[in-house]
């Protein structure tokens, strides 16, 4: 595994026009920027992790060998307007609302752009739609044994010029069965996954502040022929659960009808 990624970075410095990548341990010949502590910041604040601590930006160099090399001088900067980056990699955002591109360099190498959102403080979450629905499966199974969508919305009461959605914002969702909360990778019986079939736990809110989730019920499984599952979504500023967080729905399954 290790040499396959080598390889890789070694490749992906050839790509960034690397001619020579010669064996300096301290000579990076590609870098990596995934250091980004949350995927959003509120408008006149700095970036911070998920439990309110100001995190600067992080990216890593690795040299020839594919080893990362301590203490690589970065620069952090953005072709967008709305933030200001110190040179510790501190972010602080200026903007009302909106996504910025953000780009890491190191040794003469540029990462790929990644994106942050800019958005307003999250101050209520709550469900959009129906908190309590029945789902009749198919039998035998079938891909088409999905329940209705599962919807929140997030908003912020700091309107000021710009809408009430919050985008931008990480949601936890989660199932509970006959009170047990079920493992993220558990489909003995179900599978939260989003509207393009991904099977995820996380996500993060849309420009218009919702996340959805949809029951996929494996009914050849199911121990009972009616059952009920509670899916919760859950939303926290700074480690603290935003006001109706978290949201609960109830989704009962139920054979087809006679």
């Amino acid at each position: 595994m290790k040499s396959r990624r080598r390889i890789g970075f070694i490749a992906f410095a050839l790509l960034l026009g690397c001619a020579d990548l010669g064996n300096d341990p301290d000579v990076p010949v590609a870098i990596e920027f995934d250091g980004i502590a949350f995927p959003s910041v509120i408008t006149g604040d700095t970036l911070r992790d998920s439990l309110g601590v100001a995190t600067p930006l992080q990216g890593r160099a690795y040299n020839s060998s594919g080893d990362v090399i301590a203490g690589a001088a970065f620069q952090y900067f953005t072709s967008d307007t709305g933030v200001t980056i110190s040179s510790s990699g501190i972010l602080r955002a200026t903007r009302r609302d909106g996504p910025v591109r953000l780009i890491a360099s190191a040794g003469g190498l540029q990462s790929i752009a990644r994106t942050i959102r800019v958005t307003r403080r999250p101050d209520t979450v709550s469900a959009s739609g129906s908190a309590a629905i029945t789902f009749n499966y198919a039998l035998p199974d079938a891909a088409t044994n999905l329940a209705p969508e599962l919807k929140i919305s997030l908003r912020s009461t700091d309107t000021a010029g710009v809408g009430p959605n919050v985008g931008g914002w990480l949601v936890r969702w989660r199932t509970v069965h006959a009170g047990d909360t079920l493992a993220a990778g558990d489909t003995t019986l179900i599978a939260l996954q989003s509207s393009t079939g991904r099977r995820a736990t996380l996500d993060t809110t849309g420009t218009d502040g919702t996340s959805a989730r949809r029951l996929r019920v494996f009914s050849g499984r199911l121990t009972v022929p009616t059952d009920s599952f509670v899916v919760l979504a859950e939303v926290k500023r700074y480690g603290v659960p935003v006001p109706g967080s978290p949201v609960r729905f109830i989704v009962t399954v139920a054979p087809p009808p006679p």
